[in-house]
């Protein structure tokens, strides 16, 4: 298994630095200087010596393969540099953000995997008018932007019944919004994957037996039904959750939840490159480890999997 992790993070290597590379390009290619927004916006009228103090000061004088070379070397020490907005290490901020915004993910995925386990159960079924109903669910669901599901949850229930604020503080309270704005469409989507799946496996010989036999439904799900789609549902479960950091930039904008969304706006609208830089590493970074923990899961419940990891 160790040798596995090994060989996975080898891979990965190569895809992990040109994510890097592609990340300081973009950021340094778009328009704006960071260093004269920066003056402007504190009300300063620089000299032209004070302009070049200042980019020289955050390396914005060097070429750019200079740059990204210096910038990639620390990194690797998690050294991300200094916020040109703030002055304070961009690790700081990221490490002060982090937590609101993993909670805010975390949430949202197990309210996503509730979600799309009700529909998994309700596979059981054999009426079909459930899996006509369940299918316009998804479709509804799936359809719906988060951006306005999040504003229609603002009007409904913050501003007419009075159940929430406008502007969150970190709050368990403010924390119920977002998370259930993020996870009712990515439920309904894994919802449908593992209806499916399950219609698929009650077709199975051995579960018409088990049927036939009498079995309850409960136990033919979580004995028969279950250890076979397991895997793959981690898989897709870990993907989501990469799928909700990302989703969550717009969401904590609206709700106002002090994550790294509303962060990384403000490092965008203040063209503060080293935390956009940060931010998308980072991101990536925690992409690549929940699909290395996926992948070891799976390893773990198949057993054929297992067997050839260990004989390899």
């Amino acid at each position: 298994m160790f040798r596995f992790i090994l060989v996975r993070i080898a891979v990965a290597l190569p895809t992990l630095l040109g994510m890097s590379f592609a990340a300081f390009t973009i950021v340094a290619i778009a328009p704006g200087d960071p260093v004269m927004m920066e003056l402007r916006a504190l009300g300063i009228v620089p000299t032209p010596a004070d302009i070049d103090a200042l980019r020289a000061e955050f390396g914005l004088d060097q070429p750019f393969l200079v740059r990204y070379l210096d910038w990639l070397g620390r990194a690797v020490r998690l050294d991300f540099g200094t916020s040109i907005a703030t002055g304070r290490t961009v690790a700081a901020e990221i490490t002060l953000r982090l937590p609101a915004t993993l909670t805010l993910a975390t949430t949202a995925l197990v309210g996503a995997i509730a979600v799309s386990l009700t529909f998994g159960i309700l596979a059981l079924s054999a009426h079909p008018w459930v899996a006509a109903v369940i299918r316009g669910l998804t479709i509804v669901l799936v359809s719906i932007p988060s951006f306005w599901l999040a504003l229609v949850f603002i009007y409904v229930f913050v501003l007419g019944l009075g159940w929430g604020r406008l502007v969150g503080n970190g709050s368990t309270a403010d924390l119920i919004l977002p998370a259930l704005t993020l996870s009712l469409g990515a439920g309904a989507s894994l919802g449908r994957v593992v209806f499916e799946r399950i219609q698929s496996d009650m077709a199975e010989d051995h579960i018409r037996l088990a049927i036939a036999k009498g079995l309850h439904p409960a136990r033919i799900l979580i004995g028969h039904i279950a250890p076979r789609v397991v895997g793959p549902l981690v898989t897709a479960w870990a993907n989501t959750f990469g799928a909700l950091l990302g989703g969550v930039v717009i969401i904590e904008s609206i709700f106002g939840w002090p994550g790294l969304g509303q962060l990384i706006l403000q490092a965008i609208g203040q063209r503060d490159f080293p935390v956009i830089q940060a931010y998308l590493v980072f991101m990536g970074l925690i992409f690549f480890t929940t699909s290395i923990f996926a992948d070891i899961v799976v390893i773990f419940t198949d057993p054929q999997l297992r067997r050839a990891v260990t004989d390899d």
